[in-house]
């Protein structure tokens, strides 16, 4: 045995030395020169005697997708000649219709393969199978192709182009959505709408057109390109001659006859057309004014109470929404609410909305303010502009919300001062304190008495540190068990601050109770829990809390009673509410 092996092992080193003794060539190969767009084909690089070197795929990369890869090694033996073949095999797709040539590949002799002219066709184009094909002819005779349109090509910067996608198909093509290949920040892209599938007969051939509709939005204006989208995807196929170890037993195919099949993934890649647009830059007569080019523009409010005479001291609930058709939700303006002599405000940040719309983006913001009268009389609240251009009238033009005169009634507080910016967040405003205590100047015996020494501030400054700590870690506590705690939890609590009249602990208990009971991810104020309660004892309890947080009027408020029309809702079982939608009726 031991004779055997040593001989063995000197033939196959005589046979490695006469393979070193051949000469070095490369060829290439392609499977087919003639294929539709997005289909593929196969490409053999075949290095005879020669190691190759590592692969250089940039010049064939220009023209070509490569989607697969396989390398092998075979060693043949015929008539004594000893011959070494290093095979590499590439799935190529080409990316563009017309004659595209597969480049010359070089071994490390210097060797070089001929260059090979591929003839590219529509994608929905036929070609015949040849007569040595390895797949049914059903592969070649499938077909499909892709193309993109937009509904206008001279448009504004920033304004909404609408980009319809079609893809057309024989059937039995599958993969993702496409992709837009972007390279820069020109253009702002959002998918509007679910795809579309429709049945088309092309030649009659029944294919089905599947369309998806994307918002585009150029970033800036002069020549730009509009995109190509690109699609990565497959077909399947059956082999038409395999190979079945049974077959002499159990006759031509035995896997058909039981129902196996062997389907092959024939990857498919398409690309729609880039189309070249002139984007026209913002219009002078837009003087400097934010710039929010649209279809439509509107601006609408609701007050709670809905009425023109309200007390002073009584909380006031408007909500101001802005809806503009064709824009993106950042490209909405800020709006504000102007100061008013007279009334303290309490505006929340404002919250906004995108959704598609009809084969548009519209884009809603939704600002609340709490108004908090403190002197009678007639006072007016100024009107709210936004000017915007209308892409269809091409003219700038101006949504407003008219100014409103109200009616204040009671006693003035004489200390109120003018409109002020208070805290944007609603329900984070601070304690309002019953009354104001003067402070005692400094040269009065009082204001002496009242000096501390330094020991005695550093103490002070060094008990502040510690108890801010120790404040942090319950709001951090808090914010912990906000999320853990359920709707018993809540419920416990509101009771709880209900009975110790604690106000403010009393609304965070509501606020949170209400956004478990109705799956709510946030309830930011009491308008917005009535909303959902609809209950007109439980409301009014409500507006009784509201006035005792936000005004220094003495209110009568029963914690009892509270307490007993709280149970009353809670009992009731646990409520899915609708989605909260920042569009109010008047838009529908």
């Amino acid at each position: 045995m031991k004779k055997i092996i040593a001989l063995l092992s000197f033939v196959l080193a005589l046979n490695m030395t006469n393979v070193q003794a051949q000469t070095p060539s490369i060829s290439t190969s392609v499977d087919k020169t003639q294929v539709p767009l997005g289909q593929s084909l196969n490409l053999e690089i075949n290095y005879s005697n020669s190691q190759p070197p590592q692969a250089d795929l940039t010049e064939l990369r220009q023209d070509f997708d490569v989607v697969g890869v396989m390398e092998s090694t075979n060693i043949n033996i015929i008539n004594g000649q000893h011959n070494m073949e290093y095979v590499r095999k590439f799935k190529i797709i080409p990316k563009r219709e017309g004659n595209l040539t597969i480049p010359a590949f070089t071994d490390k002799h210097g060797n070089k393969s001929a260059p090979i002219t591929i003839k590219v066709l529509p994608a929905d184009a036929v070609v015949s199978a040849p007569a040595n094909a390895n797949t049914a002819p059903a592969q070649s005779e499938s077909h499909f192709s892709m193309r993109g349109r937009i509904n206008n090509n001279n448009p504004y910067v920033q304004q909404e182009i609408i980009y319809t996608l079609s893809l057309l198909d024989s059937g039995g093509l599958q993969g993702r959505e496409p992709v837009f290949e972007l390279n820069n920040k020109d253009w702002v892209i959002r998918s509007i709408g679910t795809p579309e599938i429709t049945p088309q007969v092309v030649n009659g051939k029944k294919m089905r057109e599947i369309t998806f509709k994307y918002a585009m939005f150029p970033q800036r204006s002069g020549k730009l390109t509009v995109p190509a989208a690109r699609f990565e995807g497959y077909t399947l196929s059956r082999p038409k001659k395999r190979i079945d170890p049974f077959a002499d037993l159990f006759g031509d195919d035995l896997s058909a006859t039981l129902g196996f099949t062997f389907a092959e993934q024939n990857p498919v890649i398409l690309r729609s057309k880039p189309i070249e647009i002139d984007v026209k830059p913002i219009p002078a007569a837009n003087n400097g004014n934010w710039w929010l080019p649209a279809q439509d523009v509107m601006l609408a409010d609701k007050w709670e109470p809905d009425t023109t005479q309200f007390k002073v001291g009584e909380a006031i609930h408007r909500t101001v929404y802005l809806k503009a058709d064709g824009v993106l939700d950042n490209q909405l303006p800020e709006l504000q609410f102007a100061p008013v002599n007279g009334i303290k405000q309490y505006p929340e940040k404002p919250a906004t909305e995108m959704s598609a719309d009809k084969n548009r983006v519209v884009s809603i913001m939704k600002l609340s303010n709490v108004y908090i009268p403190s002197q009678a009389g007639k006072i007016t609240i100024p009107e709210m502009k936004v000017n915007w251009f209308d892409i269809n009238a091409q003219k700038i033009k101006t949504a407003t919300l008219p100014a409103k005169e109200i009616n204040i009634i009671g006693t003035s507080v004489a200390t109120e001062p003018t409109a002020s910016s208070e805290p944007e967040n609603f329900s984070q405003k601070p304690q309002i304190l019953p009354q104001e205590i003067d402070a005692p100047s400094a040269s009065s015996p009082v204001a002496q008495r009242q000096k501390l020494s330094e020991l005695h501030l550093l103490s002070i400054a060094l008990g502040a540190f510690l108890l801010g700590i120790l404040l942090t870690v319950l709001l951090m506590r808090k914010t912990t068990t906000t999320k853990e705690h359920g709707l018993k939890f809540w419920q416990k609590e509101v009771i709880i601050h209900a009975k110790n009249r604690d106000f403010r602990g009393l609304r965070d208990a509501l606020l949170n109770w209400g956004a478990d009971k109705f799956n709510c991810t946030k309830l930011n104020n009491f308008n917005e829990l009535k909303d959902l309660v609809r209950d007109k004892a439980f409301a009014e309890e409500l507006d009784k809390l509201n006035a005792l947080l936000y005004t220094e009027n003495d209110v009568a408020w029963d914690a009892k009673n509270f307490c007993v029309i709280f149970e009353r809702i809670a009992a009731q079982g646990k409520i899915s509410a609708k989605k909260n939608k920042l569009l109010p009726d008047l838009y529908k």
